[in-house]
């Protein structure tokens, strides 16, 4: 009897093992093939060699663009020692001029690693920009900053830190100083972060923020990356990688969020931009995501690249279609983010370069 029970018992914990390799191999993308395909005419865009990780847009078509992101965690390749964190912008209207770096007006001695980024634009048309920031020492908060056409700089305006603004990844504004954001992983060591990832843990979460005080409005995640708003505010989207899904939530009237439905993709999402216009979702993607991976700690190392359009992302019934893909041969590695405005599309990475392209297929 003894003997039975404990071959039952190897059953169970073999099967257990098995499942959760076959669910790492999946989200790795592992087995996945990559095909090759554009929209139109694509090319890299001169000047930007050290990454473009988030790109958010303002009304009158410029895009600002974090760049200088390092991997987190231990650094192997000694290249990203020679990364410079700034801001760049690009001007749809005059994709030629490419993009420009920023003067950034921040307090003395603050350090500045840009990550995600959003746009809040009020009814007297000031454009105030959203930044998350990696300080020192895990010392993660959202910076506010006022952008300034005229002389091409940010000044900044507040640096909001919280308890529970910890393992930032991207934000959403929702108001001059509200905003939406993403912890990532729930711890900051970094064996634990590793344990996090490899045991798929669904620790992460979204905070919301207001007047000072931060509460988590929604939970339960493997990995809560990339983070937007519909046009009308009723719903936020969040990208989830580990499980390949846009997360669907209903924003309720006191900002808390109610799970609407998954949108899977069965690739790992990252950032999100979301069309004025349209309401549709442009997602940058990593079809292969060991690739990245693999890219993140020797940046010479080519992965790939994928955009993603889902039009009616808050039906039950969204549609799908890959907008761009390749599997490194096109020289952009690690794309993170995708901003689409008048037949262009401006494709970012992690770390690497950043490219426009012509969008000549019909939407």
């Amino acid at each position: 009897m003894a003997a039975k029970l404990l071959l039952a018992l190897v059953a169970v914990l073999s099967a257990v093992i098995v499942n959760h390799i076959a669910k790492i191999i999946s989200a790795a993308g592992v087995l996945k093939h990559v095909y090759n395909h554009v929209p139109g005419t694509c090319r890299l865009v001169p000047g930007v060699e050290q990454g473009s990780e988030d790109i958010a847009l303002t009304s009158s078509g410029l895009a600002f663009i974090s760049s200088g992101l390092l991997p987190p965690g231990f650094i192997l390749d000694p290249v990203y020692y020679t990364f410079e964190q700034k801001m760049l912008v690009f001007d749809f209207k005059n994709p030629a001029e490419g993009a420009k770096e920023i003067k950034i007006v921040l307090a003395s001695g603050e350090d500045f690693m840009p990550h995600g980024l959003s746009v809040y634009e009020d009814d007297s048309g000031e454009v105030r920009l959203f930044v998350v920031n990696h300080g020192k020492g895990h010392r993660d908060s959202v910076e506010i900053f006022r952008f300034d056409a005229a002389s091409n700089s940010l000044h900044h305006l507040k640096s909001v830190k919280h308890p529970l603004l910890y393992s930032l990844n991207d934000v959403v504004a929702t108001g001059p100083e509200t905003f939406y954001a993403t912890n990532d992983k729930y711890t900051t060591g970094l064996y634990s972060r590793m344990a996090e990832t490899w045991l798929l843990l669904p620790w992460s979460n979204v905070v919301y923020y207001s007047d000072g005080e931060a509460a988590i409005v929604a939970d339960g995640l493997m990995y809560a990356n990339g983070i937007n708003i519909s046009p009308d505010g009723r719903f936020v989207y969040v990208a989830n990688p580990t499980t390949g899904v846009v997360i669907v939530y209903h924003r309720q009237d006191d900002n808390t969020l109610t799970f609407s439905h998954d949108i899977t993709l069965h690739t790992g999402v990252d950032n999100i931009y979301v069309d004025a216009t349209t309401g549709d979702l442009w997602v940058g993607a990593h079809q292969k995501p060991i690739q990245f991976s693999v890219h993140m700690q020797n940046a010479s190392y080519p992965c790939g690249s994928q955009v993603l359009r889902i039009q009616d992302p808050a039906t039950e019934n969204p549609r799908v279609t890959e907008m761009y893909s390749d599997d490194g041969q096109a020289g952009l590695w690690g794309s993170s983010a995708a901003c689409y405005l008048n037949k262009q599309l401006l494709i970012g990475t992690v770390n690497h370069r950043l490219m426009h392209c012509t969008v000549d297929v019909p939407l």
